[in-house]
Formats: C-alpha cells, structure tokens, sequence
C-alpha cells in the first residue's frame, strides 16, 4: 500500500526544517543545495514542493507570522492600558525576542517588494487587515466618540503604515538602534492626540 503523504504538512516540515538556516545566512547566497541537505531531502523533493528559495522564505514566513499573531492576539486581551496594548502591538519592530521574525519579515517584505506572488500579497494584505483590525479595537476601547468610531476603521491603517514606515525607514538608514525610540515617540504622539 502506498503512503499517502500531506502535501501541506509536507511543505510546512520541510519550511520549519530550514528555518535557523534562513534566519542565520544570507538567503540571496544560500544555495538550494544547501537548504536541501540541512532539510535532509533531495532537489528533486524541493522543487516539488517549492517553486524556488523565494517560496520558502514565504513558507517559512506565513507559518512564523501565524504564530506570532495568535500569541500576540492572547498577550493583547491581556493588557489593560490602552497605552500599553500600542506599545505591545508595536514592539514587533524592536523587542529583542522577535529578532528572527524580523529578520524573516525583512526578507519576505523584500521578496514582496520585488517579485510578489498572488499569495504572497493576499498574505500580506490579510495581515494589513488583522494588524488595522487590532489597532481599531485598541482606539475604540472605552470610546464612546461617534467621531472617533466613524473614523476608526482609517486611522488605524494610518498607524500600522506608519509604524511599518518608521521601521523600514530606520533599518534601510542604517538607525536600527534609535527603532524602539522612534516607534514609542509616535505611539505617545498618536495617544495622546488621541485623548485631546
């Protein structure tokens, strides 16, 4: 009888198996030989599985980011402070324990920058709508302002665009050390416009 292998699991095992790999080298002078023997699978295997290094980058990063976003979901019904849920959201883009996610999402904006798949934008446009979503439900909490409601949905795309800017702008100057600092000025900015 023959087995009957899960593609999906398949492709997801093989993205994991790579993922110190990925996080660790250059992905533009990481050959498919290597990936393949760190994944323990032949060539052949890797591209029936995957379209080039581009596609595992995505892989890898559609499973991380998933995973970020459940914990980061749980760790912002956690939090009172409204303040303190921004800065929360925010810390993506300098807390120390989310270095390898950053430097995955770095390598998937680029690879989305310059050859996109459909996927790969449908990916990052569901995240735009989590991340918006999250920042609405941080700004509406509490709120009673029609106002603020009615443009809540906007203001939140804004932010996360900002956000994202402020870190693309910083890491692509070389002031990947004033992150932190940038970002948390803009949150306190933005509260506290908020609350006038």
């Amino acid at each position: 009888m023959a087995i009957v292998v899960d593609k999906v699991k398949k492709r997801q095992s093989i993205a994991l198996a790579c993922k110190e790999l990925v996080i660790n080298e250059d992905i533009r002078s990481l050959s498919i030989s290597k990936i393949t023997s760190h994944a323990g699978i032949g060539k052949g295997s890797f591209y029936e599985y995957f379209e080039n290094k581009d596609d595992l980058v995505f892989e890898l990063a559609r499973l991380l980011m998933s995973e970020y976003n459940t914990l980061m979901e749980i760790k912002l019904s956690e939090t009172q402070d409204k303040l303190d849920k921004l800065k929360l959201f925010a810390s993506f883009f300098y807390d120390s324990k989310y270095r390898d996610l950053r430097k995955l999402y770095n390598e998937f904006t680029a690879i989305s920058l310059v050859s996109p798949s459909k996927e790969m934008q449908e990916f990052q446009m569901e995240c735009f709508n989590l991340y918006s979503g999250w920042l609405e439900k941080i700004l509406l909490e509490d709120e009673d302002s029609p106002e603020l409601q009615a443009i809540s949905k906007q203001l939140s795309k804004m932010l996360i665009s900002s956000v994202k800017g402020i870190y693309i702008t910083c890491v692509a100057t070389g002031n990947s050390d004033r992150v932190e600092q940038e970002i948390n000025s803009f949150v306190e900015f933005s509260y506290r416009g908020d609350k006038k």
